[in-house]
């Protein structure tokens, strides 16, 4: 395997003790040989560094302008011929994440980014009643309508991020990844879908999904879309009546 490529994996952090060891032990669990875990603490105080100076993972502590201004402080740091983030809540499915997730950009050489499927999982990491929203296949105008691309189960290329640009906006706090994939797909990357549970995410009152104001979402989403070219009031009627009233009937979320 001396010939596989370096993956870099970018973790965001504040103040995330309480999770961030069952991602080190899923990072640590995957079979794949060459892993860079580059960790970029913003300013913990809750014993989050303790944490790091023991895990020997790459890690760096300072103030940041939210998460996606991390990740790209993470990203820079990185070495990897393959870059991808997630999060401290979060976690990678043990022990093949990686390597399912390398084995499909080698097959697929002209491949940008490759994404699978996640799960979720209760706050104490058991597992959850709820279900993923169906993945419809890849398609830009599909993704303009929502993002159904999961940020926590996605590998992308160095040479999009580097040598396209592709780096992700640091002003977002909510919908930097559905942003970040849109600027992508509209910039001629290729994407490809790996039929994989890859990650499992976590379902907290804490996460930023929980806790990030409607008000702050709506302001987030309509940058995107005049950004994008995308319908806002598509947008909104999918993720907030659509998708709701489709989970208090019991049905699958509408695909596109």
């Amino acid at each position: 395997m001396e010939d596989a490529p370096l993956v870099s994996i970018v973790t965001p952090v504040l103040d995330g003790a309480r999770f961030l060891p069952d991602l080190l032990r899923s990072i640590r669990a995957q079979d794949y040989p060459r892993i860079e875990h580059v960790v970029v603490d913003g300013g913990s105080t809750d014993g989050t560094l303790d944490l790091l100076r023991e895990s020997g993972v790459r890690w760096e502590s300072g103030r940041d302008h939210g998460m996606y201004d991390a990740i790209n402080r993470g990203f820079a740091l990185a070495a990897g011929d393959v870059l991808a983030y997630q999060n401290a809540d979060d976690r990678y499915v043990a022990p093949g994440a990686v390597s399912s997730a390398v084995r499909a950009l080698v097959e697929a050489p002209d491949a940008d980014v490759v994404y699978g499927r996640f799960r979720y999982v209760e706050e104490g990491g058991g597992p959850a009643r709820r279900r993923p929203r169906p993945q419809p296949p890849f398609s830009v105008g599909a993704l303009r309508s929502h993002n159904f691309i999961p940020p926590h189960s996605t590998f992308v290329r160095r040479r999009a991020v580097f040598d396209r640009g592709h780096w992700l906006d640091p002003e977002l706090r909510f919908a930097g990844d559905w942003d970040w994939f849109l600027r992508m797909a509209l910039g001629g990357c290729r994407f490809v879908f790996l039929d994989e549970v890859l990650s499992e995410f976590r379902l907290h009152p804490s996460s930023q999904t929980s806790t990030t104001a409607l008000g702050a979402k709506l302001r987030e989403w309509r940058r995107i879309c005049r950004r994008s070219g995308t319908s806002f009031a598509r947008l909104v009627l999918h993720e907030l009546l659509l998708v709701p009233l489709r989970r208090r009937l019991g049905r699958p979320p509408a695909s596109a």
